[in-house]
C-alpha cells in the first residue's frame, strides 16, 4: 500500500482545507477550496442571472432544491458568507433583512476556468458542432 494519495496529492490536515500541492493562481481562490455544496450555490447563482431573476436567499434555495431536497436559509447562510468573504459574491442590501448576492468578477471567472477545464477534459471545443460533427462520423451519418 503507498502512502501517496492519487496523483501524489498531500492529504489536508482538515476536510475544509485544500491539498497544500493544489495552490490557486494568482492567489485567487480556487475551484478545490470550496465545498461542492458552495461550488452548487455559485451555479445557482449564476443560472438566476442568466434569467434574469435576482439572487436572493429564497431564489437560490428554490434553484439548490433540484440537487438538496431540505436546503434552508440555517445551511444556505453561511456558505453565501463564505463565498463573500472568497470575493466570489458580493452581498448587497436591498432593504430591511433582503439581500441580493451577484457574481463578481472573480466569481464569473473562476466558473469560467472550470468550465473550460471540463471542456477540456471532455474534449468539447467552444462550440459543440466539432462534437456533433465527430459524433455523426463515427455514426457513418457524415456527408462523405
Amino acid at each position: 500500500m503507498h502512502d501517496e494519495t492519487p496523483q501524489n496529492h498531500d492529504r489536508p490536515a482538515r476536510a475544509t482545507e485544500p491539498p497544500r500541492n493544489y495552490p490557486a493562481p494568482d492567489g485567487r481562490t480556487a475551484w478545490i477550496e470550496l465545498t461542492a455544496f458552495q461550488r452548487d450555490c455559485l451555479e445557482a447563482v449564476t443560472r438566476l442571472e442568466r434569467t434574469h431573476i435576482p439572487a436572493r436567499e429564497p431564489a437560490i434555495i428554490d434553484e439548490l432544491e433540484r440537487a438538496y431536497p431540505s436546503v434552508t436559509r440555517t445551511r444556505l447562510d453561511p456558505n453565501l458568507h463564505v463565498l463573500v468573504g472568497h470575493g466570489l459574491l458580493e452581498k448587497r442590501r436591498l432593504g430591511a433583512h433582503r439581500y441580493v448576492y451577484p457574481l463578481t468578477d472573480d466569481g464569473r471567472a473562476l466558473l469560467i476556468q472550470r468550465a473550460e477545464r471540463l471542456a477540456l477534459a471532455c474534449e468539447i471545443g467552444a462550440t459543440d458542432s466539432d462534437a456533433v460533427d465527430a459524433s455523426a462520423r463515427e455514426r457513418g451519418e457524415g456527408n462523405g
